[in-house]
């Protein structure tokens, strides 16, 4: 059975999502590592946590990552 055009957009939407909570992921984790290794020679830094740690993705990026699943779906 083939999918409606609400349905691909919502699946679109889905994976996009996922991939930016992937990277998101991904990013905090490697942003974690780092400050912890930094802050054990470094204690003034704990402060600065805030540069150090990822920001989260918005709605408008989900659908910008979303759109361009699409353009690649739509190329023949």
């Amino acid at each position: 059975m083939s999918k409606n055009a609400f349905e691909i957009r919502f699946d679109l939407l889905a994976m996009a999502k996922d991939m930016l909570d992937s990277q998101y992921g991904t990013a905090q984790t490697m942003a974690w590592d780092a400050l912890n290794r930094a802050m054990e020679t470094n204690k003034e830094l704990y402060k600065d946590v805030s540069k150090y740690v990822p920001k989260m993705y918005t709605p408008e990026e989900i659908i910008a990552q979303a759109e361009k699943l699409q353009e690649f779906i739509s190329k023949k």
